[in-house]
């Protein structure tokens, strides 16, 4: 699956609890907050540990962090199911 720019709700999660880009991505173990960046602006994925850090930092499950890719992804697997039928 390519990656293209999707919608999330890193930035809007994060300013919610108050924290700063810097703060986010020292707890993610980032030596700077471009790679927080590109997450938020839906530029990249963060791999599965980060993602579930960002979880516990946010208190909120991914599948709520990554609304649109989850549907996206819930959407190919469907089409994929009525192929098999």
């Amino acid at each position: 699956m390519t990656v293209k720019a999707k919608q999330n709700s890193l930035w809007t999660s994060r300013r919610q609890k108050g924290l700063s880009q810097k703060r986010v991505a020292y707890f993610l173990g980032h030596k700077s907050t471009s790679q927080l960046s590109n997450y938020e602006r839906g530029a990249k994925h963060p791999n599965l540990v980060n993602a579930l850090k960002l979880e516990i930092i946010y208190h909120t499950p991914v599948v709520f962090l990554f609304d649109d890719l989850h549907r996206e992804l819930e959407e190919e697997i469907e089409a994929k199911e009525r192929k098999l039928r």
